[in-house]
């Protein structure tokens, strides 16, 4: 499964109370913080609106369905009073994998022979935080094979990390 974030900008500075008294599904408590949570379902996509008119949004669906919920998002502020709001510069900002590896892996002997890409240390954490420089990201491998890869943009540049680093856990396995 994959966590896509994305963000993009309205063009126009919107009253936060204005737009989630507009919305059915908005969220909006000045105490907690200065932005409005809005949630759809179909696809079930979560999306922060900030007073400055940038849009954050989160979600378990491909690209292309949370750019259409972009898309959505963009539309629903412009229904509740700003037309001027566009959808522009949208970036996908990072990728979040889960992977499973199927076999569980030896942290410590991974750790020990990995040390400048490597950081375990059990008593403050179980997992093994795992760096490569090519593609430059980050894992979080667990004691049970679980696999989470952070810090790419691309589908591809996932696989790609996939691909180079299965056979360094794929020796460590017990």
């Amino acid at each position: 499964p994959f966590i896509i974030t994305a963000r993009f900008s309205l063009g126009c500075e919107v009253d936060l109370k204005k737009v989630a008294f507009g919305i059915r599904n908005a969220e909006f408590n000045p105490r907690k913080h200065g932005s409005i949570t809005i949630r759809l379902f179909n696809p079930r996509v979560a999306a922060l609106v900030r007073e400055r008119g940038i849009v954050t949004l989160s979600g378990s669906t491909g690209e292309q369905e949370l750019k259409a919920s972009a898309k959505k998002i963009a539309r629903l502020v412009q229904k509740c009073g700003y037309e001027q709001a566009v959808f522009a510069e949208y970036k996908t900002t990072s990728i979040l994998c889960k992977v499973d590896l199927r076999f569980p892996v030896r942290l410590e002997a991974l750790a020990a022979r990995w040390r400048k890409n490597a950081v375990y240390e059990p008593e403050f954490c179980c997992n093994c935080v795992f760096r490569t420089r090519k593609p430059k990201c980050t894992y979080l491998v667990t004691a049970g094979g679980k696999l989470m890869i952070s810090g790419l943009r691309r589908m591809e540049d996932i696989h790609e990390a996939l691909k180079r680093v299965y056979p360094v856990f794929f020796d460590f396995q017990t």
